[in-house]
């Protein structure tokens, strides 16, 4: 069975044809925001070029389903490793070592490195080469959240897709199709876009919720220059690192909407639709930028470690 996918036809219809004409390139990022299936499209990527059947991926053949049951012995996830839970150089150089032997079943071998958001220079480096020249049985996929954690030199050598969010009736009909009732769908949808996986998440944590909350009131806070609010918000989050990530992860989100709103109307991302109007009415392109800019510097902050505490107080001083 051909796993389900939303949202991103053009890039299925582009999969097909390429492996309906043989022309599949031997390595591909699939890139974009958490929970909008990059793992899942590079699941039916990896199907359409190990299928044995006709009209790629047929998922009845053998091949196929083997893909969605993980048993094809020539289909490998790669696990994360290192400090940082990366993929460590001597990862890399096993799978360097590993793609040199031939397929078990058929003409080719797919190695999947999920989630490279934290892959180093040195395991890119010492993986250049593998990307640049593989052996023709070897198909190599990568997701990521953004391109830029990878060397151009990299970019250069991979073919890469982008994946979207789906409307918010596809949404719906995802998460009916995953189990949860009509009014929680609905509930979710409308707080979470067309980002199904983050729909889900919203639906299965209260805190989740409790930030999506908050970061509509942050953005309406942002839109009326309330300095003393923007401060209090961000303070409670001084705590936790990895909270305070995905906090001000949500409020660049709700900046994209505005966006979007101001200028595209494009489907949205954010978590609140009414402050991401609001927004949009006071916000100017230079100033978007200014505050784009200031949540990726305390975003790249948090992960370098720095403190909580300094790296929200400084970004709620340019938020005001």
């Amino acid at each position: 069975m051909i796993p389900e996918i939303y949202g991103n036809d053009s890039a299925l219809r582009l999969i097909r044809t390429m492996a309906q004409n043989g022309q599949i390139p031997h390595a591909c990022l699939i890139h974009g925001e958490q929970g909008m299936g990059r793992k899942t499209l590079a699941r039916y990527l990896a199907m359409a070029a190990l299928c044995t059947g006709t009209g790629k991926p047929c998922g009845t053949c053998p091949s196929c389903r083997k893909v969605m049951q993980d048993i094809h012995p020539d289909l490998l996830w790669v696990e994360h490793s290192g400090k940082r839970q990366g993929f460590s150089v001597e990862t890399v150089r096993g799978i360097c070592r590993d793609a040199i032997v031939a397929p078990n079943d058929g003409d080719c071998k797919v190695y999947i490195f999920a989630d490279c958001d934290t892959m180093d220079v040195r395991a890119q480096n010492t993986l250049l080469k593998l990307t640049e020249e593989p052996p023709p049985h070897v198909l190599l996929l990568f997701t990521a959240v953004h391109r830029n954690v990878f060397l151009e030199t990299m970019l250069s050598r991979m073919m890469q897709l982008a994946v979207c969010p789906c409307t918010p009736e596809d949404c719906r009909t995802a998460l009916l199709a995953q189990g949860c009732t009509a009014q929680d769908a609905e509930r979710a949808a409308a707080v979470c876009g067309g980002n199904i996986g983050r729909c889900l998440e919203w639906l299965n944590s209260e805190e989740m919720q409790t930030m999506t909350t908050q970061a509509g009131a942050l953005t309406a806070a942002i839109a009326g220059r309330r300095s003393y609010e923007i401060l209090q918000i961000l303070a409670g989050y001084e705590k936790d690192r990895q909270t305070a990530m995905e906090f001000i992860r949500l409020l660049d989100f709700q900046l994209r909407d505005a966006l979007a709103f101001k200028y595209t109307q494009a489907y949205r991302t954010g978590c609140d639709e009414q402050s991401a109007q609001t927004l949009s009415q006071v916000l100017s392109l230079q100033r978007a930028e200014q505050l784009h800019r200031a949540i990726q510097e305390t975003y790249e902050a948090l992960q370098a470690n720095v403190s909580p505490r300094l790296a929200l107080a400084a970004l709620g001083g340019q938020l005001c």
